[in-house]
């Protein structure tokens, strides 16, 4: 976001000095120049990028205490911009992971390689509890627990392996994109059951309840290694490119199980709160809507 930020403040910047604009650098910007400035992106990139070069603005001012100009007027500009969108700035929708892969994945991945565990466990994991990829893998082999789960917070139901009165698996997230102080996930039981991956996962990996959650043994050295994002998306890919199935990233697996409930009949009320989504902006990653539809009808 920051990165994304300093690029939108950037352009605007850019495009002060080639329209000869001064500004002083603490004065609020006039609601007829952010005016001007969302205009003349009209036909040249999407009506999100330019929302989100004007949310960096915004963020400068809320940064600075400044008074923030935005007006109907802006925002009826905006929806212009969106509107006059180039065909070149449109992106495909984002492909979802299916279940169809996940099967694909189970039955390449080795069953007695340690790091193979670990990713059919983050796996299915991601997959069926709607899971952003950086809520619980790495970035780098440098591991944040104030960030990222670890073992003593996973509680397994009963026929996993846990205690007798669960009846449901959980795991706790210390922190993702939304809760900054944490937020428990329910997982449910499905035919590809991340409960029984992750059991198998911490026995396999010999895990203890102060290490990651995704974490493996070296197949040489022994030693516990963080799964990284890189290493899980790696792995996936390079089965499924292998059967000409399509490459992914983390997101396609959060959009795939939105898609894969919602496909099962599960109420959308359902599939909101399980995914942790905060308004109705999952609409716009369902995938597959005629069987959907259907399932519903």
């Amino acid at each position: 976001t920051h990165k994304n930020y300093a690029a939108g403040q950037a352009h605007f910047h850019q495009w002060c000095m080639a329209k000869r604009i001064s500004l002083r650098r603490r004065d609020c910007i006039p609601e007829p120049i952010l005016c001007a400035y969302a205009a003349a992106m009209a036909g040249v990139c999407s009506g999100g990028t330019a929302r989100s070069r004007l949310a960096a603005l915004h963020y400068w001012h809320d940064k600075y205490g400044l008074d923030w100009k935005g007006s109907p007027r802006l925002h009826r500009i905006l929806k212009a911009v969106t509107l006059a969108t180039p065909a070149a700035s449109k992106r495909d929708e984002c492909p979802p992971v299916t279940e169809a892969m996940l099967d694909e994945a189970l039955r390449k991945l080795d069953p007695q390689r340690p790091f193979d565990v670990c990713a059919a466990a983050a796996m299915l994991t991601m997959f069926w509890c709607q899971l952003r990829l950086g809520e619980i893998l790495s970035q780098t082999r440098r591991y944040d627990f104030k960030a990222l789960p670890s073992v003593k917070g996973l509680r397994l139901r009963a026929d996993a392996g846990g205690s007798l009165d669960r009846v449901t698996s959980a795991l706790w997230l210390p922190r993702t994109k939304v809760e900054r102080s944490g937020v428990w996930v329910w997982i449910a039981k499905h035919h590809n059951d991340p409960s029984f991956a992750l059991q198998d996962h911490i026995v396999v990996n010999r895990l203890r309840d102060d290490n990651p959650l995704f974490a493996y043994r070296h197949d040489d050295s022994d030693d516990l290694i963080p799964l990284t994002r890189g290493a899980f998306l790696g792995r996936l890919n390079e089965i499924w490119s292998a059967v000409g199935m399509q490459c992914v990233t983390g997101h396609c697996f959060r959009i795939g199980g939105t898609t894969a409930l919602l496909r099962a009949g599960v109420d959308p009320e359902v599939v909101k709160v399980a995914g942790r989504w905060k308004s109705d902006s999952f609409l716009r990653y369902w995938r597959a809507l005629d069987h959907i539809i259907s399932s519903h009808v």
